[in-house]
């Protein structure tokens, strides 16, 4: 995946916007988990990020098209994305708790000592979406993760190529779109086959 990290201390005061329309953010991981998804029609994300106090409000949208095999037939099915989000992404407790008893103790004359960060503090965070910036740059945020999780969320959890859609027949495979088979179908539950001779008197 292409990653686009972006750090909180670079956004502005009341907000950044970001554009994304770099289709590797999403080609990247659909070609490394063999995903069986072909992208159509460009996708882009529009994010907006606003930092808070305890982490970081995230809002934005993501359309394109794409396809994916049909649950039924396994014939491409096109859809169209359009994802609109509004989320939080928190900072780790020490993360948000720290720049308050800074200013408490800046009130008192005392100089507040540095207290440094560590990769446990982010431990109940999406450490695809955000994380301690390597060059010590701070926390940073990742549209790209962001990106591909609204992608994943966007998606069906049955993609159909039309909602009349028949199938493939269960004994030959044949897609029942096309023509019907020749196969015979079975009269009711072929598990109760043995019983259906029998006949019961009545007294």
């Amino acid at each position: 995946m292409h990653q686009i990290w972006i750090p909180l201390k670079d956004i502005p005061a009341g907000g950044g916007e970001y554009e994304v329309d770099d289709q590797s953010v999403w080609q990247g991981p659909i070609a490394e988990f063999s995903l069986p998804f072909t992208i159509i029609e460009p996708l882009r994300g529009s994010v907006f990020l606003l930092p808070q106090d305890d982490g970081c409000l995230v809002r934005g949208r993501l359309t394109g098209r794409i396809s994916a095999p049909c649950d039924r037939c396994a014939e491409p099915a096109e859809m169209a994305i359009d994802q609109s989000f509004d989320s939080f992404e928190p900072f780790p407790a020490q993360q948000s708790a720290q720049p308050h008893a800074q200013d408490d103790q800046r009130k008192h004359g005392k100089a507040a000592p540095a207290e440094p960060e560590t990769d446990d503090d982010f431990e109940d965070v999406d450490a695809a979406v955000i994380r301690l910036s390597p060059s010590g740059q701070g926390v940073e945020i990742s549209l790209s993760g962001l990106l591909w999780e609204e992608f994943l969320l966007a998606l069906p959890t049955k993609p159909l190529c039309s909602t009349g859609c028949k199938g493939l027949c269960p004994s030959c495979g044949s897609n029942l779109n096309v023509a019907a088979c020749s196969c015979k179908s079975e009269d009711g539950d072929p598990r109760l086959a043995a019983l259906r001779g029998l006949t019961i008197e009545k007294k």
